[in-house]
Order: C-alpha cells, then structure tokens, then sequence
C-alpha cells in the first residue's frame, strides 16, 4: 500500500513541477498540452492599432470619453489613449482601470501598484506631466507601497514578490520529493 501512495505522489508532482515552472517562465498551457507535436502553424502578425492622436493638454482628449493625454515607455509622444494604453476604437474606450498618468477620480480606478493624486509639477516636471492642469489627479505610482517611478513605469516590486513566492513554491516541492 505505501508503494503505491509513494507512487501516486511521484506522479502527481511530475505533473505540477512542469506547470508551476511553465507559469513563472510564461510557456502557455498549450505548449504544454501539444508535447510532441510539431508546431505548423505560420505566425500570424498582430494588426497594428492605428495610432492615438498627439495632444499637449489634457483638454485636446475631452472629446473622447475615458480617455487620458498621456506619454507612455514606447512612444516618445503624448496621445489620447484609453486607460489600458491602447488608442482608442470609434472614440471609445472600453478599458476598466487606468495605467500610469491616466486622469482619475480614486485610486480605485487606478492599475495596481498606483494611486490617484495631484502631481507635484514644479519647474523642473518633466513636459509629459505637464499636460495635466495643475489641481487635476492622475495615476501615480504608490511609493507608500513601495513603487518608484523610472522611464515611464513604476518599478517592478509585484514582480520581485511573485519572484519570491515562486522561489519557496519550488523549495517546498523539492523537500517534498526529497522525502
């Protein structure tokens, strides 16, 4: 009997450890479920958003509902873009939270790892922040919790987190092969 529970337990995390090491190194489920098939499909090119309209003033977006005059790591220009970052379809924006610089009412609106508050806009304030009316809110990165602000992205602290918990995830099932 206690061979058959030994086995069952080896199996079980032959079966977990690719898929816990699959999820932290972002292999997607069905690379896992085709081992052993060979991959004919073409890679298909994503079609390209056109892209958002430049603005220099928060008020330039007004007309589009939702949406935000801001600069993001990829574009050196600063667009109406919905709170996901996307340009937006038609003159809407579907997108549920909003991402850093985006105008908000509440840090509920605002991604993970941010806060709505009013910039601190001095004369040194980079131009891209300067777009914004100086009493209006943004998204900003939540320095209370840890996240700072560098080239337009707040740090990667989830991930160090999510590094961590995957660092004692891996430990544990190791000991529990071990044994």
């Amino acid at each position: 009997m206690f061979g058959i529970f030994e086995m069952c337990r080896k199996q079980v995390a032959a079966i977990i450890l690719p898929l816990v090491l699959a999820s932290l190194t972002g292999y997607s489920s069905e690379a896992l479920s085709t081992f052993g098939v060979s991959n004919t499909k073409a890679p298909s090119a994503a079609p390209t958003p056109p892209p958002a309209r430049p603005c220099s003033r928060q008020a330039e977006c007004a007309g589009i509902s939702s949406s935000s005059c801001v600069r993001t790591h990829y574009d050196p220009v600063t667009r109406c873009l919905c709170g996901d970052n996307q340009p937006p379809v038609n003159g809407q924006c579907d997108s549920q939270t909003k991402a850093l610089y985006h105008v908000c009412a509440n840090s509920d609106e605002c991604n993970d790892g941010l806060i709505c508050g009013t910039p601190n806009i001095t004369g040194t304030t980079p131009l891209h922040l300067r777009v914004h009316p100086p009493s209006e809110k943004i998204c900003l990165c939540d320095a209370d919790s840890g996240f700072t602000e560098k080239e337009h992205a707040c740090n990667d602290a989830d991930i160090l987190k999510t590094s961590l918990i995957a660092i004692f995830v891996v430990s544990c099932m190791r000991k529990i092969l071990a044994n």
